[in-house]
């Protein structure tokens, strides 16, 4: 029997996120204090809003990249948003299809947690999780 064993390397790693609402159907933002996660940052809505039972909340669901010095990591995002108290949280798949540079083949799952003081024209949140991959990168 022959095969392949390839270890993985895992990373946490954890930043601050602030975005601002383009006011159509994508946000921009900035990652900072994300050491590899540290850049730009652009997400484009997949699909409208969908009405939860709780009133006032939402899911949606949202196409996301970080784009650092090092490459691109994107992930498909499903969310939840309570717009009456303006708090968030996104479940982050990292594609390994999709991502570039040292991100490429990268796994893993981030998680972004945040709130909005202003209606929903910026956000700020903490951005966290594991990113693996091949390579210890």
């Amino acid at each position: 029997m022959s095969g392949i064993i390839r270890l993985l390397y895992c990373t946490n790693v954890k930043g601050n996120l602030s975005v601002v609402n383009s006011l159509d159907d994508t946000t921009s933002g900035i990652i900072t204090q994300g050491g590899k996660l540290n850049g730009t940052t652009k997400a484009t809505f997949s699909s409208a809003p969908v009405s939860t039972p709780d009133a006032g909340t939402i899911s949606y669901i949202d196409n996301f990249s970080i784009t650092t010095s090092k490459g691109t990591l994107v992930t498909s995002n499903v969310a939840i948003y309570d717009t009456a108290n303006g708090f968030f949280s996104e479940i982050a798949r990292i594609d390994q299809n999709t991502s570039e540079g040292d991100f490429m083949g990268a796994r893993g799952t981030l998680f972004i947690n945040g709130y909005t003081t202003d209606g929903g024209a910026t956000f700020q949140a903490k951005i966290e999780g594991e990113i693996c991959s091949t390579s210890n990168r």
